[in-house]
């Protein structure tokens, strides 16, 4: 995962020292077992004897794991810390309107088996997101059914849309390019196809992204409602 936004290179960095952490603890269990069979190879099939380690190895073996614990700990605290700090609108980004917001807001809905945002404009749009760049954007996940995950890991770290309930993501992303993402819980027979895309554009596109889909929206609910009115169907 390469990572595209505030956070997201903390959370990598945690998910690599639990690897490396866990990497060095199978390796010293392994080394410790392999020196056992070897030291007291010569000994199979004798009457086991009890075995002492030498003075206060005990401590000293204690004493280092403890300072491994402290220093993992340490350094999960700092890069949380880090991880949960909140992604702002840099000077490239787009100004959230009105001035006052913090954010730029998108209401994100879950449903079987799809993914629609809501854009501050009315405009809408199915599977993919369209943001701008080096801007701040609150995803107000909620859903229709179940619970579904949205989860586009170069961007944040994944959350849950949950029927009755609103959870929030805020992300800001640092270059242009498409992100993918797919389905990270079990919501049904289909779940495995509920994919999305993440479109990061230039202010100027995002801008003329979502008036273009406002005005697309609105001509095809016109034409809807021309065609009721003469009593047909579209």
């Amino acid at each position: 995962m390469t990572p595209h936004s505030p956070g997201t290179d903390q959370i990598d960095t945690l998910l690599w020292i639990g690897f490396v952490a866990a990497t060095i603890l199978i390796v010293a269990v392994l080394g410790a077992l392999l020196y056992v069979l070897r030291r007291y190879r010569a000994e199979r099939g004798a009457e086991p004897r009890q075995v002492t380690g030498g003075r206060r190895i005990q401590l000293r073996v204690g004493g280092v794991l403890a300072v491994f614990a402290a220093a993992l700990f340490v350094l999960g605290v700092v890069f949380t810390d880090k991880a949960r700090e909140a992604p702002t609108t840099g000077e490239a980004g787009l100004l959230p309107q009105p001035s006052s917001a913090e954010t730029l807001k998108i209401t994100t809905t879950g449903q079987q088996w799809l993914w629609r945002y809501d854009y501050p404009n009315e405009a809408f749009s199915y599977y993919k997101l369209v943001v701008p760049v080096d801007t701040a954007v609150e995803l107000d996940l909620v859903s229709t059914d179940v619970v579904h995950t949205w989860d586009v890991p170069a961007l944040a770290a994944k959350s849950d849309a949950v029927p009755g309930k609103t959870n929030h993501v805020v992300f800001s992303a640092d270059e242009e390019g498409t992100y993918s993402g797919q389905a990270a819980t079990l919501s049904g027979q289909a779940y495995a196809a509920m994919r999305t895309e993440v479109e990061v554009v230039s202010p100027q596109r995002y801008e003329a992204f979502v008036e273009g889909a406002k005005t697309d929206i609105q001509a095809a609910q016109d034409r809807v409602a021309g065609l009721i009115e003469e009593g047909k169907t579209p």
